[in-house]
């Protein structure tokens, strides 16, 4: 007769099986494609294709928007500023070989509060741009802009178009 195992042996017992089972399947996978990889749970540079790629594609959605709220030559500097103002930033080149904040609780609570600074600022340079871009639109085209936001989010804006971003910035706008 067996002796009752414990359940973390079991778990134990069955991780080990299913490594060792997927093991030959992960040793036969080829390298990751190049260009937007993960590395250690952080993403890689994109390659040069890929960044080529995202420009013709921002360049066409710029043209795209042009087209589709009819911007005049006197509102493009605005459209500039706000496009501008939309452009998420450039992801860190290097990762920190340590934890950035080496110190204590207070050290700690000092570097977020430098980082909400940052985002508040961020955050304010975006509002500006939105308001200052809605304000050169006429009413014909703040329709437009306002059933794009509805539709899609803030243009440029990547990811999910939540309250928190720029499509929360315009609530108030009229």
């Amino acid at each position: 007769m067996f002796p009752r195992l414990s359940t973390a042996l079991c778990v134990s017992l069955a991780t080990l099986a299913l490594t060792s089972l997927a093991a030959p399947a992960l040793a036969q996978m080829g390298p990751p494609p190049p260009g937007g990889m993960m590395s250690m749970g952080h993403m890689l540079p994109p390659s040069p294709d890929m960044e080529k790629a995202m420009a013709e594609h921002k360049a066409q959605m710029a043209k795209d928007m042009h087209t589709i709220l009819r911007l005049r030559p006197d509102q493009e500097q605005a459209w500039l500023t706000f496009e501008n103002a939309m452009t998420p930033p450039p992801p860190p080149t290097t990762m920190p070989d340590r934890p950035p904040v080496a110190g204590g609780a207070l050290q700690h609570l000092d570097m977020m509060d430098k980082h909400m600074a940052a985002m508040a600022a961020r955050h304010a340079k975006m509002e500006t741009a939105v308001r200052t871009f809605y304000a050169t639109l006429s009413s014909d085209q703040q329709q437009v802009f306002d059933a794009l936001v509805r539709l899609r989010g803030m243009p440029g804006r990547h990811g999910p178009a939540g309250e928190d971003g720029p499509r929360g910035m315009m609530k108030g706008h009229r």
